[in-house]
């Protein structure tokens, strides 16, 4: 017998069926992990896009979505400031210890209420809590890089002097940490020592358990009592205009254009503005902005082009059987002819555009010529079909030291035949929508919360 590993499932056949899939692109064993799929930003978009909103307002990520975690750190930078590191520890830091304790407790004693969306690690949390009960590194988080909320929000902390370097706190923490007490009734900073006594206390039996975990031997009162102090929805008057404060002061510039963003947004009658439309408004009140803001739609314009077409070709090739689909086929596509129509035109417009702003890390324009240049100069549907398939393959290798698999696998020259997990439906073109997203949905969640 043998197995042959299809995007279906496993298929057994006898040998002397073997032949009969001699032709199939398929791999008859595991990929290795070098070859395994980079499964986001397929053509190298979304890099020149970050540098782009990060010039308009540093500090903010798009993964950032409920603002009140800030507080959680700043008082987390006072539960831990008298507990040390061990070196031993490195995956379980007392900063990740209080993290792990807050996200437990907002799942343990909240898990089902509508308002707790947009907490780091959620469905991590939750499974290793119907697992086995707690939260440690192996199970929730082991450095705070990828996911938490540490990670989501250390540079906006940083930025706004809430937390240093090394999380510790900043000189804004205190400010902000007696307005949150406050909240809770309490006459401010002066009278948080009890129950910020009772969480370093907790902290530290979690961090002596072999290997440290959450276990901080409390009640359901307890669990609840932490969980009321940061369910991201509850966060009351005081507290609420000292994170605007610290938001919208524009004194140093220190947030960009955030502070503009949100008196458009509390002027407009729809919080849930498009960013195309934002950003009009935007260049009118601030029109020293309006090179980065021409950059941005030049740009994008080049990238929705490039990304149309490419999921054009994904919904063509999706209902072939594996014979594969004829790549150059998809120049007699309407839709496909007028998102590549003119796509130097597009470059070249965002070349120049890129090159009249300086982004201090990079040059946007080098990179943009490195990664785009195939895209350059005038050629036609069928050839830039192909040229689209093999930058695509140049991107994946070029996402780790040993590559990542493209979404298709090669039949010839001009014939791929489209993986099962990439497969979608048609959709319609959106030439005149950015693809990707420069900042304003986060800061429009924070402008929710705080109002």
């Amino acid at each position: 017998m043998v197995i042959h590993e299809y995007p279906e499932g496993l298929v057994t056949t006898s040998m002397d069926q073997k032949h009969m899939f001699s032709a199939f692109p398929f791999l008859s064993s595991y990929d290795p992990p070098g070859a395994s799929e980079g499964t986001l930003d397929p053509l190298g978009l979304y890099q020149i896009a970050d540098q782009l909103a990060v010039q308009l307002v540093p500090g903010v990520r798009e993964r950032m979505q409920r603002i009140r975690f800030l507080t959680a750190m700043a008082v987390g930078s006072l539960v831990t400031e008298d507990l040390e590191d061990k070196p031993e520890l490195r995956d379980a830091s007392p900063y990740l210890l209080w993290e792990w304790l807050v996200v437990e407790a907002l799942i343990r004693t909240k898990g089902e209420d509508p308002g707790i969306w947009g907490i780091p690690g959620t469905l991590v949390a939750r499974r290793a809590l119907n697992q086995h009960g707690y939260l440690d590194s192996r199970s929730y988080l082991k450095t705070p890089r990828i996911f938490g909320f540490h990670g989501v929000y250390k540079r906006l902390a940083i930025r706004l002097g809430i937390v240093d370097v090394h999380l510790g706190a900043g000189p804004n923490a205190a400010g902000l940490v007696d307005a949150w007490a406050r909240g809770l009734g309490l006459r401010g900073l002066s009278e948080t020592k009890p129950i910020l006594s009772r969480w370093t206390a907790a902290v530290r039996r979690s961090l002596n358990e072999k290997p440290p975990r959450t276990k901080p031997n409390w009640t359901n009162e307890a669990w609840t009592e932490l969980a009321e102090a940061f369910a991201p929805a509850r966060a009351k008057f005081q507290e609420k205009r000292s994170l605007r404060n610290l938001l919208t002061a524009d004194s140093d510039r220190r947030l960009g254009v955030l502070p503009t963003i949100w008196e458009l947004l509390s002027q407009s009658e729809n919080r849930e503005l498009p960013e195309e439309s934002l950003h009009d408004l935007l260049e009118e009140r601030e029109p020293a902005c309006a090179s980065l803001l021409h950059a941005i739609r030049s740009y994008e314009a080049f990238a929705r082009s490039l990304q149309d077409a490419f999921d054009l070709m994904r919904a063509a090739a999706t209902s072939l059987d594996a014979r594969g689909f004829e790549v150059t086929a998809i120049a007699n596509d309407p839709d496909f002819l007028q998102s590549v129509k003119d796509l130097h035109k597009r470059f070249a417009t965002a070349h120049h555009a890129l090159g009249e702003i300086k982004i201090t890390s990079v040059s946007a324009q080098n990179l943009f010529d490195d990664r785009f240049g195939v895209f350059a100069e005038p050629i036609d549907a069928g050839a830039c079909a192909l040229a689209l398939c093999a930058h695509h393959e140049e991107i994946q290798r070029g996402k780790s030291a040993n590559g990542k698999r493209s979404w298709f696998d090669r039949l010839g020259p001009d014939r791929i035949y489209m993986r099962h997990a990439y497969r979608e439906k048609r959709r319609d073109i959106q030439p005149n929508k950015y693809l990707h997203d420069y900042r304003s949905v986060p800061i429009q969640r924070f402008h929710s919360d705080l109002t």
